[in-house]
């Protein structure tokens, strides 16, 4: 069958968005719906003639947002937000709302489908790709091949050469199924290295943070005096509840701060934006510290409650004086010491416990010389002063100084950075920092105080559900083994520390399109006997499968989703219709294939009853209420850091005393600013001057919605932001085809000139599937090196030079393409 058979080419579908349809299920002329633009749902009188059921839409955004899905006849035809449990939070992005288009998009998978030129035993990896052929098989025949696929893999290289991946691509009970295969599997794991970045800096301290640390729910936001937005664009990409309610925070008279090297739209909102050059933000941060010391802006009394600000540190070892120390104490008492300011005498610090100790100077205690913490903060900022910093950070002194006065002096507030801060390689500091600017302002534990640009919302409790030891009664639970994410090429390579010659993937883009160093993922692959992919559309991953099978859309089936990194309610999906072709819910996908392997009492073969014992694990909510209600606000913890610091002293400890040294050699007992590509003199600096970012764009959710004929409209290819400045100095205009590249790799995309773009810095918004580049992939151009003390992939501490593109380029995809005619029309839920 040829594209134009099925009326459809691979040029023209969705302007370039890929292959939808050449190939066998993927699309085509039996595409029966009879959905258009021309005819679409009107409200009047939907409300009368139509079900309403309730589920929710739940990427990996800031939103996870409860709809209502207006059915008639069997098809979707309205969606809208759903009244939440608490109505403040009641909001839905136009993304979620065009979900219609993705339930009937003709790239939909229909059938399980594999690989003609792939067999058992003779994997043929050379075959895979997004020229692959496939065939079109029975569920049957697809998940007998991957579960004697995996009885011979297990019997020959262990059950952990089974790797078992899903992602971020649905925040349903998808992860804690596969996760529970996996456990009684044995299968092997991976443990991310996406985002970890930030929140572990500010671990370090504090005791909090993985992702980026706790702040209260949003709902308080709007008690805040001063916010910091710091590397984020919350009104681009948070504009469900956490846009709303920095503008409530606006409203009531706060000063909005943004810290930015581009002119965002959230900059343009600001009192105050400052234009930081890219990985810079620990000098800034330190600025800040000393400025707060150098005027007496501290708060003094949350110092000495709640930190170790006071603390003394061993002039001789540099680590904390403790009461054991001390001549009379007990060798096990490790309470850390302040000095009593008013008798002089040494007492031990407390968690949570007021004690009027001494904030500066050095003494000498029990013959041990000694100096506070704080004093050795304070001497290590004197050379950040913002006069010393000004240059490096491109930044304006008094505009440092404004930003820092108005956060320590006007009553409650916080900063609220993003994960853009952590994909520079020691975004960790970065961490590290801004917890110590907040202790100093005692910004912790009050409302109005925010410490992340989302709350963490709301998760759901699922108890042991996922482990071995929620598989009791189940021969032969092996227990997962997990490998970094940062680790999985070398170690399929090199089978240390054991062999993977497999992977079953489902709800994630990741391998291929979201994690950096494509080319080395797509190498990796060809140490795999097996590649099976589970998915509702043939993304840039799943066309490197050897078996592909088709899943339902999130609408087509019973679910539970929580909210994490949003609101503080868990949310019922119920089914919409049937999944259609031969779509499955994932759950049953799984089920069928643990019974093939001998795991028939592994799941219970009905995905509401496993949904209820799932639920039946969190004790905030009844299963029943949450069927009838659609969904239930369970987190009630408005305001955060109440109690004591799960730290070893229970405090925020200024100084580190484990002093962590990190890969250059840095000892981070203090905030220490290392940089990798952003340096200046970087060796890779005078080849390719331009710092690479990619930022996250309002029209996609990762790399989801890059396939939604509606947005696609919007912003229907690739595009680099430029400053004319430097477009002007490469000899290419606005709008001309221009090629991306370094030492790695190259992309092909169209110049947009964007003068609130830095000098100096180009973007590529993420998400964009490997079709829709002329040439390359952003990914490409990216490298997977990360930090020894949080490892995270580092997205934007790329460097990349930028030329016109070659004259005998083919971007006849954008420029001579006749669109589809589903791009032109759309999907927009039938007639009324």
């Amino acid at each position: 069958m040829s594209d134009e058979d099925n009326g459809v080419s691979r040029r023209s579908v969705l302007l370039g968005a890929g292959a939808a349809a050449g190939v066998l299920g993927l699309g085509g002329t039996d595409y029966n719906f009879s959905l258009s633009a021309t005819n679409p749902a009107q409200t009047g009188g939907l409300l009368d003639k139509s079900k309403v059921v309730r589920t929710a839409c739940a990427p990996n955004c800031r939103g996870k947002c409860p709809l209502n899905v207006y059915v008639r006849d069997g098809e979707i035809k309205f969606v809208e937000p759903q009244m939440t449990d608490d109505e403040q939070y009641r909001r839905a992005c136009l993304l979620g709302q065009s979900q219609i288009q993705r339930v009937y998009s003709p790239k939909r998978l229909k059938y399980p489908m594999v690989r003609s030129d792939w067999e058992p035993g003779n994997p043929n990896p050379e075959g895979r790709g997004p020229d692959a052929e496939y065939e079109r098989v029975s569920w049957d025949t697809a998940l007998t091949y991957v579960a004697e696929e995996m009885t011979r893999l297990r019997d020959e290289y262990g059950p952990e050469s089974m790797w078992m991946h899903t992602a971020s691509g649905d925040n349903g009970v998808g992860g804690n199924l596969i996760g529970r295969f996996a456990q009684v599997w044995g299968a092997t794991q991976w443990r991310t290295a996406i985002d970890t970045n930030v929140g572990r800096g500010f671990n370090r301290i504090t005791g909090y943070g993985f992702y980026l640390p706790p702040t209260n729910l949003s709902e308080d936001w709007e008690n805040a005096q001063t916010i910091i937005v710091w590397g984020s664009d919350i009104f681009e990409s948070q504009f469900q509840n956490d846009a709303s309610k920095l503008h409530k925070a606006i409203e009531n008279g706060a000063k909005l701060v943004v810290v930015d090297p581009v002119y965002t739209t959230t900059a343009a909102k600001a009192d105050l934006w400052l234009p930081i050059r890219p990985g810079k933000d620990v000098y800034l941060g330190l600025a800040m510290i000393q400025e707060i010391l150098a005027e007496e802006l501290y708060d003094t009394r949350f110092l000495r409650e709640r930190t170790t600000a006071g603390a003394l540190v061993r002039d001789d070892t540099q680590e904390l004086v403790r009461m054991a120390d001390l001549d009379g104490n007990s060798d096990d008492d490790d309470r850390v010491v302040g000095i009593d300011a008013e008798s002089g005498a040494p007492v031990p610090l407390e968690a949570d416990t007021y004690a009027n100790v001494e904030l500066f100077g050095s003494y000498t205690v029990d013959g041990i010389a000694a100096t506070t913490g704080l004093t050795l903060l304070e001497a290590h900022v004197e050379e950040y002063r913002p006069e010393a910093i000004a240059e490096v950070t491109g930044l304006n002194v008094e505009d440092i100084r404004t930003a820092t006065r108005w956060l320590a002096t006007r009553g409650p507030g916080g900063i609220a950075p993003s994960y853009a801060v952590g994909r520079y390689k020691y975004g960790h500091i970065f961490g590290q920092t801004y917890a110590i600017i907040m202790a100093l302002t005692g910004d912790y534990g009050k409302s109005g105080t925010i410490h992340s640009h989302h709350p963490s919302g709301a998760s759901l409790n699922t108890g042991d559900y996922g482990t071995p030891e929620g598989v009791e009664g189940i021969e032969g639970v092996e227990g997962a083994a997990t490998v970094k994410m940062e680790d999985i090429q070398e170690v399929i390579r090199t089978g240390d520390p054991h062999p993977i010659k497999a992977v079953y993937g489902m709800q994630s883009n990741r391998l291929i399109n979201q994690v950096p160093d494509r080319q080395s993922r797509i190498e990796m692959l060809k140490g795999l006997d097996m590649v099976v992919w589970a998915d509702f559309v043939k993304s840039s991953t799943v066309e490197w499968a050897d078996i592909i099978l088709p899943a339902a859309h999130w609408f087509e089936k019973e679910d539970i989703t929580d909210a994490w990194g949003s609101h503080p309610h868990i949310s019922y999906r119920e089914k919409a219709h049937e999944p259609l072709w031969e779509a499955r819910d994932d759950y049953y996908i799984l089920a069928e294939l643990a019974e093939k392997l001998g795991y028939e009492d592994l799941f219970l073969g009905d995905k509401r009853a496993e949904l209820r014992k799932i639920a039946s694990n969190d004790d905030r909510f009844s299963f029943d209420e949450l069927r009838r209600k659609g969904n239930i606000r369970v987190e009630d913890e408005v305001i955060k850091y109440t109690d004591p610091f799960p730290t070893e002293t229970g405090r925020i400890e200024i100084y580190d005393e484990s002093k962590p040294v990190e890969d250059e050699g840095t000892v981070l007992d203090l905030p220490r600013p290392i940089e990798d590509r952003s340096a200046d003199d970087h060796e890779l600096a005078d080849q390719y001057p331009l710092m690479f970012m990619q930022k996250h764009p309002k029209w996609r959710i990762h790399s989801q919605w890059a396939d939604n004929a509606v947005v696609r409209k919007f912003e229907p290819e690739p595009s680099l932001d430029i400053h004319p400045s430097d477009a002007a100095s490469r000899g290419f205009g606005d709008g001309e085809y221009v090629r991306v590249f370094n030492d790695r790799g190259e992309a092909v995309v169209k110049a947009n000139y964007n003068e609130g773009q830095q000098p100096g810095l180009v973007n590529i918004d993420q998400g964009w599937w490997h079709e829709d580049f002329i040439r390359g992939d952003l990914q490409d151009l990216t490298h997977d090196e990360v930090n020894k003390l949080a490892p995270t992939f580092v997205y934007y501490d790329v460097r990349v030079e930028v030329e016109p593109a070659p004259e005998d380029i083919d971007t006849s995809m954008y420029e001579d393409a006749e669109p589809a005619d589903w791009l032109e029309t759309g999907t927009m839920g039938g007639e009324d």
